[in-house]
């Protein structure tokens, strides 16, 4: 059987309802591709990289669909704090012994979110119209513990409200009638991400042909400036000018935060800690960095 690359969502800012769509939460995990047969399970994700050995719990799909020769589309995530958990879910992906991935296995265990059914026994279900191939699914698969088929929802508005109030990543949306374009992205799906902001303290900078080009990000815990990332996206070669003079004015010889990863602090220039940027981000990871923060305004 071919290796199918998977469909693409385009992304959309504004949210939107429509009686044509479907809603489904926006996971937070690695996208992957479940052949199942007989007797193996091969998962490849969507960069085509083969992951079935990270994933050992989940051979459990063979028996789960009878044996049936299967293509899923779906989401492994794992959770921290009974929180969807992106850093968590990595761990398990990047691991590579086999001492790891066992001890992984306990230590982080993961959900497969079922979204699609493309493949069952000798018939490509590609070309069947989205709620078809959900129906199908239905009818294939029982859900059990780690395996889980995606929830829809009506009111693409109503769910992005829960997502906001849950800080989770987002919806996306589909069309009811959609084919599975394989490796494209189509304006039959969407994705609506919500973006967080807040109001970071700039403690430094780096340069590119002598201009600034990152800000070092902190926010204060009681006196103490922790650092917190670095943002480099939102602003225009212009805007980039005008600020690295504003920077350049509030020169420091010593970095403000209480701890900086130390190659980032040899490639930094800083600053006194006076200026205030607005951030729009995805999430908090692990470490409580932003993760992919955009610059709004100084």
């Amino acid at each position: 059987m071919e290796i199918f690359l998977p469909m693409e969502p385009i992304i959309r800012e504004q949210v939107f309802d429509s009686g044509d769509f479907i809603y489904q939460l926006k996971w937070d995990g690695v996208r992957m591709l479940v052949y199942s047969g007989k007797s193996r399970v091969e998962l490849i994700n969507k960069r085509l990289n083969n992951r079935t050995s990270q994933y050992p719990e989940l051979k459990v799909l063979s028996s789960l669909l009878n044996g049936r020769q299967v293509v899923l589309d779906g989401e492994i995530v794992a959770f921290k704090d009974s929180r969807v958990s992106f850093p968590a879910v990595m761990r398990r992906d990047n691991a590579r012994s086999e001492r790891s991935i066992a001890m992984l296995l306990k230590e982080v265990p993961v959900s497969y979110i079922v979204f699609d059914l493309l493949w069952d026994e000798d018939k490509d279900l590609r070309t069947l119209p989205l709620m078809e191939r959900k129906q199908r699914l239905q009818e294939l698969l029982t859900p059990q513990e780690g395996i889980h088929i995606i929830e829809d929802f009506p009111s693409g508005s109503a769910l992005f409200t829960a997502v906001q109030r849950a800080n989770l990543e987002g919806i996306v949306a589909k069309r009811k009638t959609s084919l599975y374009l394989a490796g494209k992205k189509h304006r039959d799906w969407f994705k609506i991400k919500y973006r967080r902001r807040q109001t970071c303290v700039i403690g430094g900078y780096t340069l590119r042909n002598n201009i600034a080009n990152s800000l070092l990000l902190g926010m204060y815990e009681e006196e103490s400036l922790h650092y917190i990332g670095r943002a480099s996206s939102g602003l225009s070669e212009n805007d980039w000018k005008e600020l690295h003079s504003l920077l350049s004015s509030l020169h420091s010889d010593k970095a403000p935060f209480v701890a900086l990863p130390s190659k980032i602090a040899r490639e930094s220039y800083f600053i006194k800690p006076d200026l205030v940027v607005e951030i729009e981000f995805a999430e908090w990871t692990a470490d409580m960095h932003l993760r992919s923060p955009v610059i709004k305004s100084v």
